[in-house]
């Protein structure tokens, strides 16, 4: 049996940046949903969309840093997504969190797309195409 490449560090902090936002995320919507009665109703719809994109990103986190390329794509292109909304939703709450989630996002999905990590996802035994 060979060795395989052992993870770059790029994908483990990618990891961890998007654990850290997914956690604050479902914690900042919680509070949100289960304010008693002070928030506005756009407020906890809004909790419940961060509950869900935090549950959503956390997983394809982990499926990315197992190796596979379909969830590396999919966790930055929800990553952009979100951090469009992040950066709506902090402007209407006037909210410091929501920037430090924000950065947390973006971080991951730049530190993801780095070349140490991008080699890391390309299978080694590609087929060879005859174009």
């Amino acid at each position: 049996m060979t060795a395989t490449e052992p993870r770059p560090r790029a994908v483990t902090i990618a990891f961890f940046c998007w654990l850290a936002a997914a956690i604050l995320l479902i914690l900042g919507g919680l509070l949100l949903v289960f304010s008693n009665g002070q928030a506005p109703v756009f407020f906890r719809g809004a909790g419940v969309v961060w509950i869900v994109t935090g549950a959503l990103l956390s997983y394809l986190a982990g499926r990315a840093r197992g190796g596979d390329t379909r969830f590396r794509r999919a966790a930055v292109a929800l990553s952009i997504a979100l951090a469009l909304l992040l950066a709506l939703f902090a402007v209407m709450s006037s909210g410091l969190v929501w920037l430090f989630v924000l950065i947390l996002v973006l971080v991951g999905a730049v530190v993801i797309m780095r070349p140490a990590a991008q080699q890391w996802y390309v299978p080694s035994d590609a087929p060879e195409s005859n174009a």
